[in-house]
């Protein structure tokens, strides 16, 4: 081989070692290059897991101020609500079902029946029939679900308390909704089935709906923008309705007014008021037209204001006193309690000054249990209410709070103060719920066994016997036609309810025929007495109800008449021997005309002669 041949070879060698050596350079990188790209992928993997772990503890806090409220209530209360919707109706809830069940058959309220409670009962009444509530298990679910979905809504509307600058906004805002509508939801419900089967279903229980409604509404529209008007408007609407149910309601529209005059909504005091007070005469005429509708205005008119002044107003009147703190001391200091830590925190700043709404409430409630001056239980219901959203409220302050303060040591104080007050509140309720009043629920469910005496005899009161009233009106049912007639005389118009049966005059409550209790008004020395003059006017109102009740019953005569004893506002526990001691013409044309036919546990049925 030649020098030229070697050199060319040693030539081609360096040039296959510095080939060689790119392609092990190249090998290299590339492995050095994945070695990196396997790095980042884990320290984004890892990046990845911690902002899951950051999202999830947020969206933890976020919930846990609910959660922490319901979660010591929820295995009572979902038991309690079970056996809530299977009690039986009371009395006034019986009233209503009638008066609404005949209004829808042509009867005109207020004139073909006498009563002196606005028309929106028996408008709500009617809806809850043609929604299935003539079966009175649907009726209470119907009315528990309602009671529900307000005060859920309504708690749902307290995270729009808070300014946005109070704490660093969440990534999930509809959280702490959601969190805040289960512990209103929880609360309210424990709070109102704790009443009991007597006093829940009544009329201030659903006139809740519009009040908590009305102000959820008003929070939200707190925080401007271009809904304000609507919500406004739409809060004046849910305000006013119940004006038309009790006129007491007012005074928690009063309350919503003063609230709107001191808020900080970045629109004039004069068109908030606009939008509301719009709303609150659109409110107003929704029950007012079904009274047109349904019933006589004029009649409404002379009862509401001439007749329920003269003497309706004389009926177990007490004083403020009595009626506040003799049986309700704890409802009344816990509601003063909450409106006042509330009032306290707007005033030194801490919350803003719409959160006032939520002071008004219990206020509010407890002057409207004043006004009406008779104490009695189901009327503490917007009470008990204003109180829980109140201290709802102050709960969900101390945890925004919280959240603002982050992790200092001031912070872990007010988190530890936030999960014991909303524990605390809990923990209430749950106390609250410990002997719910009701009987377990019926094993079989059918038709019968619920209006058995063996279910029904655990609502037996000293003055209501259900399973009389059952058989009472199968009884009338079986020997009267449906379009017949019947005529009463005590407090439970539920009997003609139940028979299908319409009543034969306007006097379905024996406290129009039977005025004692009237003459004698307050039980108190220093309460309210009717002076000589007034009390010639009852005797002029009773003698001419007598009057018209006579004449229309020997105009057309029913075939049944029905005396419920041991009813309250009547004298004697006999129905007929009362009916005869303050009704004596009329009794003495019945005595002629009818005779006892049945007895169920002191209800006395008569039927005419004929039908005999």
């Amino acid at each position: 081989m030649t020098r030229i041949e070697h050199a060319g070879r040693a030539e081609r060698d360096r040039g296959r070692g510095t080939l060689d050596a790119h392609k092990l350079g190249i090998a290299q990188g590339k492995a050095s290059l994945t070695h990196g790209q396997d790095g980042s992928v884990a320290r984004m993997t890892s990046f990845a897991r911690l902002r899951d772990f950051a999202r999830l503890r947020d969206a933890g806090r976020t919930l846990a101020p609910g959660i922490l409220v319901a979660l010591p209530i929820v295995d009572r209360l979902a038991g309690g609500l079970s056996r809530a919707s299977w009690a039986t109706l009371g009395r006034d809830q019986g009233i209503f079902q009638y008066i609404a069940w005949a209004a829808a058959r042509g009867h005109v309220i207020y004139r073909d029946m006498r009563d002196v409670n606005g028309p929106l009962m028996p408008m709500l009444h009617e809806i809850l029939l043609a929604l299935g509530g003539s079966n009175e298990h649907r009726f209470r679910v119907l009315d528990l679900t309602m009671t529900g979905l307000t005060a859920a809504f309504c708690g749902a509307c307290l995270c729009k308390l808070e300014p946005p600058s109070r704490s660093k906004p969440s990534r999930t805002p509809w959280l702490r909704a959601a969190s805040m509508a289960l512990a209103a939801g929880a609360l309210a419900l424990a709070e109102y089935i704790a009443y009991g089967f007597w006093d829940t279903a009544q009329r201030e229980s659903f006139f809740d709906w519009f009040v908590v409604t009305s102000m959820g509404l008003q929070v939200l529209a707190a925080g401007g923008g271009r809904a304000t008007k609507r919500l406004l408007f739409c809060a004046g609407v849910a305000s006013a309705i119940p004006w038309l149910g009790k006129p007491t309601f007012v005074l928690f529209t009063l309350g919503q007014l003063f609230t709107l005059t001191m808020d900080e909504t970045p629109i004039p005091r004069r068109k908030r008021f606009a939008s509301f007070l719009s709303g609150a005469a659109f409110g107003v005429a929704l029950p007012f037209v079904y009274l047109l509708v349904r019933g006589d205005a004029r009649a409404w008119a002379h009862i509401s204001f001439v007749d329920v002044p003269a003497m309706y107003r004389f009926i177990w009147p007490r004083s403020a006193h009595a009626v506040l703190f003799d049986g309700y001391g704890a409802i009344s200091n816990l509601a003063l309690f909450a409106a006042f830590v509330v009032i306290l925190l707007v005033v030194t700043r801490q919350m803003p000054r719409r959160a006032l709404v939520f002071a008004t409430m219990p206020l509010a409630g407890l002057a409207s249990v004043v006004v009406q001056g008779k104490g009695f239980l189901y009327h503490f219901h917007p009470v008990s209410l204003g109180a829980a959203f109140a201290l709802l409220a102050i709960v969900h302050h101390a945890w925004v709070r919280a959240d603002a303060l982050r992790f200092s040591v001031f912070g872990i104080c007010a988190r530890l103060l936030a999960i014991a007050l909303a524990i605390a509140l809990g923990l209430q309720a749950r106390r609250v719920l410990e002997d719910v009043p009701y009987p377990p629920v019926p094993i079989a469910r059918d038709p019968a066994s619920l209006s058995s005496e063996d279910r029904l005899r655990h609502y037996n009161r000293v003055d209501f016997m259900p399973f009389a009233i059952r058989q009472a009106a199968a009884f009338v049912a079986a020997r009267t036609a449906p379009d017949e007639t019947v005529q009463t005389y005590g407090m439970d118009p539920y009997v003609l309810f139940l028979a299908r049966r319409t009543s034969a005059t306007p006097y379905i409550y024996a406290y129009d025929l039977d005025v004692d209790t009237a003459l004698v008004g307050s039980f108190e020395r220093d309460g309210v007495h009717p002076t000589p003059a007034q009390r010639r006017v009852i005797h002029a109102m009773r003698d001419n109800h007598e009057r018209d009740m006579l004449e229309r019953l020997e105009r057309a005569p029913p075939p049944a008449f029905i005396f419920i004893g041991r009813s309250p506002l009547i004298s004697s526990p006999d129905a007929v021997a009362d009916f005869r001691a303050h009704c004596p013409t009329a009794a003495a044309w019945v005595l002629e005309h009818y005779v006892e036919a049945a007895n169920f546990d002191t209800i006395r049925v008569w039927l005419r002669r004929d039908r005999l």
